[in-house]
């Protein structure tokens, strides 16, 4: 018998594939990492399929590389040894919402766009990173660490507890989850450090089956404020100024090349939109919630105002003269991307980012070193996105530089890549920390943390002794 006839007993014949089609789509996404085909796909419906293909894969030595996301960018669901690709998309139920403990339990093939869509009827949200892309798994997305956009340290985690099914095909519950009585609960820790342990793995520790993510309320009342600024050295101490004496809830910086590709509806439009954006823009977004929110945005308000005197910059109900911006902003913030055109890839086409996690008063020194690079291999700088994220009230920020790219002008990719290689060794040699180690970064991470990484290794061969989970990745 063959693989697929196999599987198909255990999931049904229509729920795997090695048509060639679809094989090619399961070989690559939108990074650099090398395309490789998969043997099959197999399409899940549940954690018992799940189990029994992961015992299969084990008895007969095949790698499984599990997918949650229909779209992906970073190079973690390539099947880097072939094998299986294990689909978990159909996977995809909203099991529950609990409005009382402020937490929402998902599947994993559960997407930004339906999430969002269902809580809004409950007044709740998950924090989301930047206009993430609507097909885009909330699991996934929560698992690789993409930053929110509320920079408060009772934002900062939102993968609480999770079910995972181990390499071997046990079921395995994290943190409180794991406690006699407590399976689905919600402390990420409690006395078992076990959460952290799966978050940024690419799946080569465990497979999530489902996750308790932390909800929150939607604001009843939301104001936004653009402070434009002339420099990357200028956004340092207005930031800094709001973000300690915890002011607003979503807070982010955008250059002109970022804010045009989200204003601009092609790619004319976004040439001259950009050049006459300001260079960086401050997006702070004050709220309220059901509890005298008037009150609160206009002490918020005022607060904001000492500081903008203070530190000599300006509070702008827009910026280059774009009528509404306020209220657009305010029906982008809280949601996925809607258009059909992805707005990283409005430009050219394509777009490679380089992120990492720094202080923002480094943040000037990264931008001018990457600059270099660009210069030195003729890519225009006006071109980079760029996008900062303060955390945890801004004791630290993310750091996202894009590089776009015709994605069918090959000359110019290849200029990317190497671009793309050569700033993010220089990124990380100066302590730019890269927690998410996709793709050519495992070397660069894992080469220069060799006790981690043995640490890791050791770990690895504890639960997956056959090396079947996302063999290729990480440091394994």
């Amino acid at each position: 018998m063959t693989w697929k006839t196999e599987l198909a007993a255990m999931v049904g014949s229509e729920h795997v594939s090695d048509e060639p089609d679809i094989l090619e789509k399961y070989s690559k996404d939108y990074s650099f990492v090398q395309p490789r085909r998969p043997s099959c796909v197999v399409y899940a419906k549940n954690t018992g399929e799940i189990q029994k293909v992961v015992k299969y894969a084990n008895e007969h030595l095949i790698p499984i590389t599990p997918r949650s996301s229909n779209i992906g960018f970073y190079g973690a669901g390539i099947p880097s040894e072939g094998g299986l690709i294990l689909d978990c998309t159909k996977m995809n139920k909203i099991l529950e919402i609990d409005e009382r403990d402020r937490k929402v339990k998902v599947e994993p093939g559960v997407t930004w766009s339906q999430l969002q869509t269902e809580l809004k009827k409950h007044g709740m949200m998950v924090c989301n990173p930047l206009l993430p892309h609507p097909l885009k798994s909330v699991l996934t997305s929560t698992m690789e660490r993409e930053p929110a956009l509320i920079p408060k340290y009772e934002y900062n985690e939102t993968f609480l507890t999770a079910e995972m099914v181990l390499p071997n095909g046990d079921l395995f519950w994290t943190g409180t989850a794991i406690g006699k009585g407590h399976v689905g609960k919600v402390n990420p820790e409690g006395v078992i450090p076990s959460t952290r342990l799966f978050i940024g793995s690419q799946g080569t520790l465990g497979i999530a089956t489902w996750a308790n993510l932390k909800a929150v309320y939607t604001p009843t009342m939301s104001k936004i404020f653009f402070i434009p600024l002339n420099k990357v050295e200028d956004l340092v101490e207005p930031a800094y100024k709001i973000l300690r004496i915890r002011l607003g809830n979503e807070f982010l910086v955008l250059n002109s090349s970022n804010l045009a590709a989200i204003l601009a509806k092609d790619p004319a439009e976004y040439s001259a939109l950009r050049d006459t954006l300001p260079t960086f823009t401050i997006i702070l977004c004050l709220s309220g919630l059901n509890r005298y929110p008037e009150e609160k945005l206009a002490y918020e308000e005022e607060a904001l105002a000492e500081i903008a005197s203070k530190e000599h910059f300006d509070l702008c109900p827009t910026v280059s003269g774009i009528p509404d911006l306020r209220e657009t902003f305010l029906k982008l913030l809280r949601k996925p991307w809607a258009d059909e055109k992805y707005w990283k890839f409005r430009y050219k086409g394509l777009r490679h980012d380089i992120f990492f996690h720094t202080t923002l008063n480094r943040v000037p020194e990264f931008t001018e070193a990457i600059g270099k690079v660009a210069v030195k291999y003729r890519y225009p700088t006006a071109d980079i996105s760029i996008y900062i994220q303060p955390k945890e009230h801004g004791r630290v920020c993310y750091c996202e530089y894009g590089f776009p790219c015709d994605p069918d002008n090959a000359k110019e990719c290849s200029m990317v890549h190497n671009l793309f290689l050569e700033a993010s060794e220089l990124a990380m040699s100066m302590g730019g920390l890269f927690t998410n180690p996709y793709g050519p970064w495992a070397n660069m991470v894992y080469s220069r943390a060799h006790s981690y990484a043995t640490t890791l290794k050791l770990l690895k061969d504890v639960l997956d002794p056959n090396k079947i989970l996302n063999p290729g990745k990480l440091c394994f």
